[in-house]
């Protein structure tokens, strides 16, 4: 099982190179959202030369109107000519470029959310993706399931830092603002929305690509490192996107000697308390279908 970072900037890249990450995902935001670490295509080089055994990955998980293709094409051509290790993708249209033009570099493709069962890993793999990012809605029997069932398949999932939730293109923050007349003053503030069923508020913030919602709190399955192991899990996956470099750094160190210690659960559970200081969460990994929400229930009784 080996871990992937993404880092915060192109010098905590080369910091994580020297702690010996296995891999880390960089991307340039012309063609990726959500990414702490902005790199050109001239840094993405000088990593490559640089990375020691550290796989180098680019995030490319935009989606993209057919006016962007060529833009996009020209890119994964000029990564083809770096020799980079793996694509992070989001949009089928990565793919498609990369069997027109024989790019040959290794695919993952990361929906966020759509990557539920075992019984669509042929249709991936017949279309050169190696690894798949499991949706963070699955509990540890589903994961289980699927790892017994993955065959050639590699499986990654989220262990640390905020869980996406939404993206819409649409710029919510920007019509709300206009439509109730608020000051922009209220808008250099870190934004929190709070639906009435749960008790924590969630990120949510608007670039140019429109409207992100994202949990409050951080991932932390670092008790459950073994079990993932068992499970037949590949790559664990820590990111940093709202953290910053000390939270980054001080979680990778930690998540490596897990994995060195993975079958000292004993040590490995002691390790929690040497995590940067955060809220904390398993998602929905421990959740059984009795704690579920059915939507024939007033939200009220969960108040």
């Amino acid at each position: 099982m080996e871990l992937l970072v993404n880092p915060t900037s192109y010098a905590n890249a080369l910091t994580l190179i020297e702690l010996g990450v296995h891999q880390i995902f960089i991307g340039d935001n012309q063609f990726c959202v959500r990414n702490n670490c902005h790199v050109t295509l001239q840094q993405i080089k000088k990593l490559v030369e640089s990375k020691k055994n550290t796989k180098i990955l680019v995030l490319i998980n935009r989606f993209f109107f057919d006016p962007e293709l060529p833009k996009l094409e020209e890119y994964l051509i000029a990564l083809n000519k770096i020799k980079i290790d793996g694509i992070i993708f989001n949009d089928f249209a990565v793919n498609q470029i990369c069997h027109e033009k024989k790019i040959l570099i290794p695919l993952t493709y990361n929906p966020e959310t759509l990557v539920t069962n075992y019984e669509q890993f042929p249709f991936y793999l017949q279309n050169n993706i190696q690894e798949v990012s499991l949706a963070r809605e699955l509990n540890f029997r589903e994961i289980q399931e699927i790892g017994a069932n993955k065959n050639e398949m590699k499986v990654q999932i989220q262990v640390s830092g905020c869980t996406y939730m939404m993206h819409s293109r649409w710029k919510l923050i920007s019509n709300f603002k206009q439509t109730q007349n608020i000051s922009d003053e209220l808008f250099k503030t870190k934004l929190l929305i709070r639906e009435i069923s749960r008790n924590e508020p969630c990120i949510i913030y608007e670039d140019e690509s429109g409207t992100h919602v994202l949990s409050k709190y951080s991932l932390n399955l670092i008790d459950y490192i073994y079990d993932l192991h068992r499970y037949k899990v590949d790559t664990i996956r820590i990111d940093s996107f709202l953290h910053d470099e000390t939270w980054t750094v001080l979680t990778t160190k930690i998540y490596l000697k897990a994995l060195m210690h993975i079958e000292d659960r004993e040590y490995v559970k002691q390790l929690t308390n040497k995590l940067p200081k955060d809220k904390y969460s398993h998602g929905f990994y421990l959740m059984d279908k009795k704690d579920l929400i059915y939507l024939n229930q007033t939200v009220g009784n969960y108040e």
